[in-house]
């Protein structure tokens, strides 16, 4: 039965992931699409550097860190597409936090609190319940100034993020509605429950205050609370310690509104609770939200879509968000609260309860930092960050009545040779038996002999033409102005090369292994070696194959630069040439069109010159025949057409059709060499370098 694609409707996300992206990323049995997740990655971390306006680094959840530390972002591997939105909210929640919070706050705090600085808050805890000892106190107030503190600060950060990047509210929407929004929420703050004066009663309304269903008469103080907490005006908080005053002002308003244990049974309840939450906070074990977050999920599920049936309805607009950034939109913020609120709420069931004790415990998981996320194992985290680093992309090419998928890798190095399974390449130096390694040491000194006839290039030429009737006076021709001479003037011209830059594009196909890729290989590393001696001149080098890649072993075309003199040391493309091997088919004109628009982008204002090395016609699978050789002709085309001269070499016997399709594609540059003489290309090159357009 063929799977019905995901939907992507109504997704803030959907305008970035496209329908090809969703079905390869949710795919399920074949394992995570390691390219599908790497171009996540980098969308979430490109949203997470605009709204911070810093360079925060983004990391999928791992076995060893499934919460944000403070430094670093980190993201589900989740393939639920309903979790895109709000993954990516939490993605830009987390890194406000990083950027606005101040995570030694209540370490600083607990000190203060033993020293008598919050003599106010600890002085009546103390006579209330009985405490003796400061540090028993502490233990029962920083628990719960902590979480006062989590929603303040959460308050203030999302307001940073709606008032200075409204586009992306629809993520922030999402997030919410995902953890604040569930109806069973609605529904509990409308009943009968959490209408006692106790801690859990009070920290559930706080909690859930923005909801357009708050009732602030449901307990003592409330109104009071929503007046400190002046959610109109919130970007009055510019700091953490701004936050933790308004918390601790809420904590003295709760305290004094808790009832004192009736027997010895409550106090233990109390002031257990309290020393059981508090026990490590006194040597700054925890911190505001992001630090104090221990997910012992070990199991990669998480929590979040499980309460799918119960989140979110369509009045979020002014619900836990509403008017945080100061405007009347929405529902905004009534100073008056709700008028309407019901003691005699409707009761819920026992599956109710169960079901709002769920939602809860997610809440608070949330303001604690503690978010379950889907982890990635550590062979799939090691090859997403290398595919990052590789800056990998796939490329939809058009061809007629079909379009093909193009996997480009921008910056392959050792790094991601070791952590990507690829036909292109081996994971240790077979180098051919050692002819690879030759090849590289043979085309260096090739290119050391042509880099010195290439130098004069890099060199400039002045001309000196005198005794003009125009231009810049002669001051040697001055005196004989009054003989009547009238060429006094002088003109200097400068003579210099344009800067040049070349494409080298290598076959890798099967038919290419041994002899052939060794001599393609010792021509690329000379015209390489040479252009690294010349100033003006760049060099690109890169390889095309179809084969297997990153865990998708269906062949699929592939173009990696292996070389670009522009980011790369030569020394990088030695280490790295020696870990290729060819293998499979050559989707030449589809590579081709991958990377068009950078080839024409990077000749503009240049001698530019695209190399080809192949020994075969185009293919790779259903593209073949006529449609492949005129596509790949139109891509010739288009270089031609941008004033890029393009030199193609057939390397070995080529004869009948095979001949006449190949000087169809490349046209009269289309040169036919034996597999003995490739070297003899430098000779071309130079001649071809030296040229003066």
């Amino acid at each position: 039965m063929k799977k019905k694609p995901t939907k992507q409707k109504q997704m803030t996300s959907g305008f970035w992931l496209n329908q090809d992206f969703i079905d390869r990323i949710s795919e399920k049995g074949s394992g995570k699409d390691a390219v599908a997740l790497a171009g996540y990655k980098r969308a979430v971390s490109n949203f997470v550097r605009i709204v911070t306006g810093e360079n925060i680094p983004v990391k999928f959840s791992s076995n060893n860190q499934s919460y944000t530390n403070g430094k670093v972002v980190t993201i589900s591997t989740s393939s639920d597409t309903k979790d895109f939105d709000s993954n990516v909210g939490l993605a830009l929640h987390e890194g406000s936090h990083i950027k606005l919070t101040n995570f030694e706050t209540l370490r600083y705090l607990q000190d203060a609190l033993l020293n008598r600085a919050y003599d106010d808050i600890m002085l009546p805890v103390m006579e209330k319940y009985g405490y003796g000892d400061r540090h028993d106190a502490s233990r029962y107030v920083m628990p719960k100034l902590q979480d006062i503190l989590n929603v303040v600060e959460d308050r203030r950060i999302d307001n940073f993020v709606y008032k200075t990047a409204p586009g992306y509210r629809g993520y922030y929407n999402a997030l919410y509605d995902k953890y604040f929004n569930h109806k069973i929420i609605d529904k509990g703050l409308q009943s009968t429950e959490y209408r006692t004066e106790d801690w859990d009663s009070y920290m559930f309304r706080l909690i859930n205050i923005t909801n357009p269903n708050r009732d602030l008469k449901a307990l003592k103080g409330l109104q009071e609370i929503w007046n400190v907490l002046d959610l109109d005006n919130i970007d009055r908080l510019q700091s953490t310690d701004d936050a933790l005053v308004v918390a601790a002002k809420i904590f003295q308003i709760i305290e004094s509104n808790v009832a004192k244990p009736t027997d010895e049974k409550g106090k233990e309840q109390e002031g257990g609770q309290g020393q059981g939450q508090g026990q490590g906070q006194g040597q700054g074990d925890k911190q505001p939200k992001s630090e104090t977050r221990e997910d012992g999920d070990d199991d990669g599920s998480g929590s979040d879509g499980e309460d799918s049936d119960d989140t979110g309805d369509d009045n979020y607009e002014g619900g836990s968000k509403g008017n945080q950034d100061g405007n009347d939109e929405g529902d905004g913020y009534d100073d008056e609260g709700d008028e309407d609120g019901d003691e005699d709420g409707e009761e819920l069931s026992d599956k109710q309860k169960a079901q709002l004790k769920k939602a809860m415990d997610q809440q608070k998981e949330f303001m604690d930092g503690r978010v379950k996320k889907k982890k990635s194992n550590r062979k799939l985290d090691h090859t997403v960050e290398a595919l990052d680093t590789g800056e990998v992309d796939t490329i939809d090419v058009n061809v007629g009545p079909f379009s093909k998928k193009v996997t480009v890798v921008r910056n392959v190095t050792p790094n991601m040779i070791q952590n990507v399974e690829c036909g292109m390449w081996w994971r240790n130096k077979h180098g051919g038996n050692g002819q690879t390694g030759a090849a590289v040491k043979e085309g260096m000194v090739l290119g050391t002999l042509l880099g010195k006839r290439l130098k004069l290039r890099a060199e400039s030429r002045d001309t000196k033409f005198n005794r003009l009737r125009s231009g810049k006076i002669d001051k040697r021709m001055i005196a004989s102005a009054g003989f009547g001479h009238e060429g006094i003037f002088q003109k200097l011209e400068t003579f210099s090369y344009t800067p040049s830059i070349i494409h080298i594009s290598i076959d890798n196909s099967g038919s290419m292994s041994g002899t052939k890729l060794h001599q393609a290989v010792k021509t690329a590393t000379a015209i390489a070696k040479a252009c690294s001696m010349i100033e003006n001149m760049d060099c690109v080098i890169s390889y095309r194959c179809d084969t297997h890649f990153a865990g998708v072993y269906s062949e699929t075309p592939l173009m990696v630069i292996a070389y670009d003199s522009r980011r790369h040391k030569l020394v990088q493309f030695n280490q790295v040439v020696q870990y290729i091997g060819s293998g499979g088919t050559t989707p030449e004109g589809l590579c081709f069109d991958a990377i068009m628009d950078e080839v024409i982008k990077d000749s503009r204002g240049k001698d530019a010159y695209f190399l080809n090395f192949s020994d075969g016609e185009p293919y790779s699978g259903s593209y073949c025949g006529q449609i492949a050789i005129d596509h790949t002709r139109k891509q010739v085309q288009k270089m031609l057409a941008n004033s890029i001269k393009v030199i193609s070499y057939f390397i070995g016997h080529c004869g009948g059709n095979s001949r006449n399709n190949f000087v169809h594609m490349y046209g009269k540059d289309a040169t036919f060499i034996d597999v003995n003489s490739v070297t003899e290309v430098s000779k071309t090159m130079n001649k071809k370098f030296l040229e003066v357009a």
